[in-house]
């Protein structure tokens, strides 16, 4: 790779007599560069004026056999500092904006003189200069402005109060130009260096400030002047050998329904949501940061309370195993009624598991989800977004499809997610659809159907009379609907145990027997 040189380029480079704005001037010349060298002469605090600074650092760059001309003015007038590019040189492609002051004293203690200096100097300079380099940029399709803002500006420092808002003043201005600039090939960005300084010199050690270089800024700012770095807007950390990249970065946030009249109390509950940045975005403009607000304009969230939230629920999905055997489903008729005559073979297939015809009674079915929901209530575990206690629940109904007849025995995976939910001030309706699957990945559980008596009886209890038949129920959504049962078999009324599970498996009561 060739080195890289600014040979028929012409830069300004202000509060360019020591420290930093010298380096610059220095670096930019020793690679081919015209600087003016723009030094006011003043001290730390803004007093004094002095021709010696900037001439000082005309020689040592014309020493090296490079080219600069020496300017005294003000950066508050920044017209005068960009005629003198323009008398010796003819045009201007660079603007390091690198003077500045200090006014340091408490917030309590500050004056409005301490505060308008640090103003006039930092922000008000860097935009007289700037802007009265605009125009030939513009004219001519190319420019490279540099700003400096600092630590201070960015994360705020005690004393400073002046001097951080000015600085990240700067900050502002340079994005906005960087905008501005962008369809005309000038491109703006900015630096937060830590080096040795007129002004560092103030507030930190000379064992310190001898390993805080300039050297180690310059290198990074030559470069972002350079005609083939196509930054812009950039703000970078720069000292000691270190130069990093610093970008905005925003909680994924919280957002309250937009018909809801928010509360105080509303914001300290989704605090902490609000303060989360586990998962976060980088917005590097305007559009991107209104874009979340606009979506929730448009698309309005589900909303929730202090137990609910349907925009977490509504995207969340939650597996949960569950197993059974043939000992589950033998308790499980037992409990229900079946096999109250040990000899009625029709009833035995329930209860027997080594005979041949061993089957699952179908109602069966709503139990792996419910002791799988019960044992996530044991665990702690709930679905994402609703963060409500079992004893906050009131079940009401369920419907569960059997896909095909259930197995003897199976390994099951559960998927829950967020169905439905309704608003019933001061509580909700909420529907899961919840779908089981087993080893093999079919699903197991999850309506239209024909229903066939093929034999129904009455029990002898006159004060609570059993129901039970025997009942063929065929899916006519299947092509082969006469061939096709989901369920053949004896189904009980008024056993305690399943009358919670005749409602959801089929929609159906068995109330009599004709």
């Amino acid at each position: 790779m060739s080195e890289l040189r600014f040979d028929g380029r012409v830069a300004i480079v202000t509060g360019a007599g020591g420290g930093l704005g010298r380096q610059h001037a220095l670096t930019l010349a020793a690679r081919g560069c015209k600087v003016v060298v723009n030094d006011l002469g003043g001290g730390a605090h803004g007093s004094g004026q002095s021709s010696t600074a900037a001439d000082k650092v005309v020689e040592e760059i014309r020493a090296i056999g490079g080219e600069a001309v020496a300017n005294y003015d003000s950066v508050e007038n920044g017209e005068a500092i960009v005629q003198t590019a323009l008398t010796h040189f003819g045009t201007v492609d660079i603007v390091i904006n690198n003077a500045g002051i200090l006014r340091d004293v408490s917030f309590t203690k500050m004056t409005e003189q301490d505060w308008d200096l640090i103003m006039q100097v930092h922000l008000n300079g860097s935009k007289s200069v700037s802007h009265a380099a605009w125009s030939i940029m513009r004219e001519k399709g190319y420019g490279r402005i540099i700003m400096t803002t600092s630590a201070a500006g960015i994360y705020g420092n005690f004393g400073q109060a002046n001097y951080c808002a000015a600085k990240l003043g700067i900050l502002g201005l340079a994005n906005c130009l960087a905008e501005e600039g962008r369809n005309k090939n000038i491109l703006v960005n900015t630096i937060a260096p830590l080096a040795a300084s007129r002004l560092t010199e103030t507030v930190m050690p000379a064992d310190l400030l001898a390993l805080l270089q300039p050297e180690a800024v310059s290198p990074l700012v030559a470069w972002l002047a350079h005609e083939n770095c196509k930054e812009t807007k950039g703000l970078f950390e720069v000292g000691a050998g270190f130069m990093a990249k610093l970008r905005w970065e925003r909680s994924e946030g919280y957002f309250f329904p937009n018909q809801h009249v928010l509360s105080v109390d509303d914001v300290a509950r989704q605090w902490d949501k609000i303060t989360d940045f586990t998962t976060s975005t980088h917005p590097s403009s305007t559009t991107e940061s209104f874009t979340p607000i606009l979506e929730g304009i448009q698309h309005p969230n589900l909303g929730g309370n202090e137990f609910i939230d349907l925009d977490v629920a509504s995207k969340a999905q939650l597996e949960i195993e569950s197993s059974y055997d043939e000992r589950d489903l033998s308790l499980y008729a037992l409990g229900i009624g079946a096999a109250q005559n040990p000899l009625d073979h029709s009833e035995l297939a329930y209860v027997y598991e080594l005979g041949s015809e061993f089957q699952a009674f179908p109602t069966y079915g709503v139990m792996p989800q419910m002791n799988a929901m019960l044992n996530m209530a044991k665990q702690g575990i709930t679905l994402p977004g609703m963060n409500y206690g079992f004893d906050r629940v009131l079940h009401g109904e369920q419907y569960t499809e059997i896909k095909r007849p259930l197995p003897p025995h199976a390994k099951l995976t559960h998927t829950f997610k967020l169905k439905t939910a309704y608003d019933k001030n001061p509580n909700a309706v909420i529907t899961f659809a919840i779908s089981s699957k087993d080893e093999s990945g079919e699903e197991l559980i999850y309506k239209d159907l024909a229903i066939k008596s093929m034999k129904c009886k009455n029990s002898e209890f006159d004060d609570n009379p059993e129901i039970k038949a025997y009942i063929q129920v065929r899916d006519l959504t299947k092509s082969d609907n006469d061939k096709v049962y989901v369920f053949n078999g004896w189904m009980f009324s008024s056993s305690p145990s399943i009358a919670p599970f005749d409602h959801p498996v089929y929609d159906i009561w068995l109330v009599s027997c004709n």
